[in-house]
């Protein structure tokens, strides 16, 4: 129901500072609404300024100062030099030998035998150690973004709450001029023998209500914000820059669900650490099948007779030779086991990621479709509500009760509708967790 200033003028002659007070209050609440419609202003936070004004100044301070990414960082460097190690030669040994001259009578005679030995791993089991530990390699990196994407999700959804919080907190304060202006006119028409003394105290109560509405929300902003200061290692009571925006939500039809699996088989790093530990378990499972064949060692050295004869060389080969069957035969089921195992996991994290996307976009898109229907009609409608409510009150053709109930109503859109936007928001983050990637 609409009330155009003129009717409104007309309804209202006559009746002196109440009718004045109550088109001041429909003027204050259309200018608050139109103040709630319009985004807020999107301007550049001046250099120097406190982050949490947009979503991409919290995440480039967080990947750059996070504990977590750098111990992952330095575990992947270290993984990568153990590929330098798998593929080298053992150490040689350096064999000093003292020993006697062959003879048949007379007294010792020393000769000395400096040699050096080497183990010789023949059958390519150097090649698949370095395999092994480059597996290792991509195992770690996938666990480094893996744990990025975890932290980024755990950013996001910390933005949107420090938005839902900061903005939650805004819109109900924009009440307490309305219900001051109520608790006015409740007074004005009560002196003036219009409306009895419960209307004064009801709206009193209100008001009591409404501040400790804001006191609670006071309290999850401070929350929101510790939080949010938590994950960029700043004091919790850091102040931080009003925030801006949300991100917009992607299309329906970029959330097709196919599709998404798709970029998750491509993209996940845990899908990317499941592939990795398999490739490792398979190298490391043909490496043990090979340890049945034997590996070499070869030993070449000098011989100094000490003058008591002319001087030579020795050489000699070594094999190893596999009697230890119940060894290597343990080795193979242990490594073919974790192989298999491998293979499970990656089963099982393909249809854990599927229903989780499944589940996820299922919920964007309720959220999404609760927050325009909350925009759209229950917003507008609840606003209208409230202004004819006044009016009808002004003029005594409607009890006080009403107009607070409809004051309670128009709070309760505006709630509503920042805890579905960041709904959206959190499922949104997790869709991107789940895909390895921005939508």
């Amino acid at each position: 129901m609409q009330i155009s200033s003129l009717s409104l003028r007309r309804s209202l002659r006559g009746r002196g500072i109440a009718g004045w007070l109550a088109l001041s209050l429909l003027i204050g609440l259309g200018l608050a609404a139109m103040s709630r419609a319009e985004e807020p202003p999107r301007t550049a936070p001046p250099t120097g300024a406190p982050p949490g004004a947009t979503l991409e100044s919290v995440l480039t301070i967080v990947r750059q100062l996070n504990p977590l990414l750098a111990a992952r960082a330095i575990e992947t460097d270290a993984a990568r030099a153990r590929v330098i190690a798998a593929g080298s030669l053992p150490d040689p040994t350096l064999r000093i030998t003292s020993d006697e001259i062959d003879r048949m009578s007379g007294a010792r005679q020393n000769k000395m035998i400096y040699s050096v030995e080497q183990d010789i791993p023949l059958w390519g089991k150097r090649d698949l150690r370095r395999q092994a530990a480059e597996a290792e390699v991509s195992q770690k990196t996938a666990a480094l973004k893996d744990a990025e994407a975890e932290l980024t999700e755990r950013v996001k959804v910390a933005f949107a709450l420090y938005y839902q919080s900061y903005n939650a907190l805004r819109v109900t304060s924009e009440l307490r001029p309305v219900l001051a202006a109520i608790a006015r006119a409740a007074r004005e028409r009560y002196a003036q023998n219009l409306a009895p003394q419960q209307d004064v105290i009801r709206a009193e109560i209100e008001s009591t209500r409404l501040a400790n509405e804001l006191t609670r929300l006071e309290g999850l902003y401070r929350s929101a914000q510790g939080r949010l200061n938590a994950l960029l290692l700043r004091p919790i009571d850091a102040p931080l820059a009003p925030p801006q925006a949300l991100r917009p939500l992607p299309s329906r039809e970029r959330l097709d669900v196919a599709g998404l699996v798709d970029r998750a088989r491509a993209a996940n790093p845990s899908l990317a650490a499941n592939g990795a530990m398999i490739r490792g378990a398979e190298h490391t499972a043909q490496l043990a099948r090979r340890e049945w064949y034997p590996d070499v060692t070869l030993s070449v050295g000098a011989i100094d007779r000490t003058g008591n004869g002319p001087n030579g060389y020795v050489a000699s080969i070594g094999v190893k030779v596999p009697l230890q069957w119940g060894l290597h035969d343990a080795q193979v089921r242990g490594a073919v086991a974790e192989a298999g195992a491998a293979r499970a996991r990656m089963d099982a994290a393909e249809q854990q990621i599927r229903g989780d996307l499944a589940e996820a976009t299922a919920a964007l898109d309720a959220s999404r479709r609760g927050a325009e229907l909350t925009r759209q009609q229950l917003l507008p409608q609840a606003q209208v509500m409230l202004r004819s409510s006044v009016a009808d009150y002004t003029v005594g053709k409607l009890d006080l009760t009403i107009v607070l109930q409809a004051e309670r109503e128009l709070v309760a859109a505006r709630i509503e509708l920042l805890s579905s936007e960041l709904e959206a928001q959190r499922q949104l983050a997790a869709i991107e967790r789940l895909i390895g990637g921005d939508l």
